[in-house]
């Protein structure tokens, strides 16, 4: 409880600093899978907005002097609120077929390949696009997730290959820049400062390769948060023969479900291990060192390492937990067995005790004839 109470007040402390647009501190919040009771974290954008148009015109210096300035008056804190707009990582199902998606998408939308089999982009206005992601993700710049669901998903619904009920989000703030100084911070490639997104670059395709990078390494979190929501109504159903056994009582479950939800939880690490690239860096970024940086600083911030060795270490308590009702419920299969075979015995050692009362009689009427 103490661990939550601490997430709890480091969360809300992190998410007045961010309303206040003091300098950010590029630090980790607790590591752990969060409780249903506890609210989703949202990075970054709390209140949904977008850049301003007519704060277009001033100049990149200015923003960036806003942005690493550490006071601010409130103009200059509003100022910089209108250049901050949010990017929303959506998670709808375990992948999705681009084959389906150009096929119902093409004529629709100007669709545009960022990175081959990994990263679409659609267009959505000057200001504004959308990037699909064969790993079941849609990341919406200057889109919130109501506008993601209910305006775009119906219009590609069919390409998504295991489509989940319930879907996850993540925000965070984010600002373009695309003019850059004499001398541009970070050789003029795009970074995260602090909590926010800078994307920067004078070239439109190198922005939208970073932009890629970035919303790769942010449906990381969404996607993590499908496992883990999964893991934790696995966790809720184990924990009644937890408590039956502590009672002392039988385990109720059957044989079969036990081994049903074992199949599940080797499933559910597969699916975190083995089946995504959720603990492996993707292809892409061994040969483009920038953009490494930039999928590793957006899985930092979101504590994606930490999550995912924390999900682990619950995989392996849930799946020993399995193992443990498996054999408690083997022991009473074998005690039965073993009763059975007692009263087998007595059953043959009853009708051997009858044969020889038959032969016992028998010879005593022959003796007396």
């Amino acid at each position: 409880m103490f661990k939550y109470f601490s997430r709890s007040c480091n969360n809300c402390f992190k998410f007045t600093q961010r309303r206040l647009l003091s300098n950010p501190i590029p630090t980790t919040t607790s590591a752990a899978i969060r409780p249903k009771n506890i609210p989703k974290k949202k990075i970054g954008a709390q209140k949904l907005r977008r850049a301003d148009p007519k704060f277009q015109n001033e100049s990149t210096s200015y923003i960036l002097s806003l942005l690493n300035e550490n006071n601010r008056d409130d103009e200059k804190t509003k100022t910089l609120e209108s250049h901050l707009s949010i990017v929303t990582s959506v998670t709808v199902g375990d992948s999705i077929n681009f084959d389906k998606f150009i096929d119902e998408s093409e004529k629709k939308y100007n669709i545009e390949v960022i990175v081959p089999e990994e990263v679409m982009n659609i267009t959505i206005s000057p200001t504004s696009n959308l990037m699909v992601l064969s790993n079941g993700t849609l990341v919406g710049w200057n889109l919130t997730e109501e506008e993601i669901v209910k305006r775009y998903l119906p219009n590609f619904i069919n390409s998504i290959i295991s489509k989940f009920n319930e879907y996850e989000s993540e925000e965070i703030d984010w600002i373009e820049l695309k003019q850059l100084p004499e001398q541009p911070l970070h050789n003029g490639n795009s970074y995260l400062h602090g909590e926010i997104l800078v994307v920067q670059g004078l070239n439109l395709n190198k922005r939208l390769l970073d932009m890629a990078a970035f919303a790769i390494g942010l449906s990381r979190s969404t996607r993590l948060s499908i496992l883990e929501n999964q893991l934790e109504e696995f966790l809720t159903l184990t924990r009644n023969n937890s408590e039956i056994l502590s009672q002392g009582k039988r385990i109720t479950s059957t044989e079969h479900e036990l081994l049903r939800i074992t199949g599940r939880l080797f499933l559910l690490r597969g699916k975190l291990n083995l089946y995504s690239e959720l603990i492996d860096t993707p292809d892409l970024y061994w040969s483009e060192p920038d953009l490494e940086k930039i999928y590793n600083s957006v899985s930092k911030i979101l504590d994606i390492n930490s999550r995912i060795s924390i999900m682990n270490r619950k995989l392996d308590y849930a799946t020993e937990e399995q193992r443990a009702f498996l054999s408690v419920l083997n022991e009473k299969k074998s005690t039965r067995l073993e009763w059975i075979i007692i009263l087998l015995i007595m059953i043959e050692v009853g009708f051997e005790c009858f044969h020889f009362y038959e032969k016992y009689e028998e010879r005593n009427s022959n003796s007396e004839k």
